[in-house]
């Protein structure tokens, strides 16, 4: 979940100012960014206000992203497991977007752990 947040902070400043920013003025753009910033698997996405000038829930992406963990305290193996995060992209009546991760269970189909690609 560190990595996710780390990617919606990354991700704020130039979603943030996205009206002056040429390319990143669709709200499918800042899913699509955000899905390749966590170099994950997209799961599920919906956009709710295809306006960039829109209020309120504007979009929502699930990723399936790869976490890493040492196996025991001071372990040199690494185990991998998945971990689903949903990125909320979100406006308040004035304001800048923001783009919030909120982990969630991931799809039945979906292995507990797998080695990244």
């Amino acid at each position: 979940m560190e990595r996710a947040e780390q990617v919606a902070h990354e991700t704020e400043p130039w979603a943030t100012d996205s009206l002056s920013l040429k390319g990143w003025k669709s709200n499918q753009s800042v899913l699509n960014r955000l899905v390749a910033e966590t170099e994950g698997e997209w799961l599920t996405s919906s956009v709710h206000d295809p306006d960039e000038r829109g209020v309120g829930l504007l979009a929502t992406v699930e990723v399936m992203m790869v976490g890493r963990a040492a196996e025991g305290w001071l372990a040199g193996d690494e185990v991998y497991y998945n971990i689903c995060v949903r990125f909320d992209v979100r406006r308040e009546t004035s304001g800048p977007r923001e783009v919030t991760p909120v982990p969630v269970d991931c799809p039945h189909g979906v292995p507990a752990t797998r080695a990244p690609q």
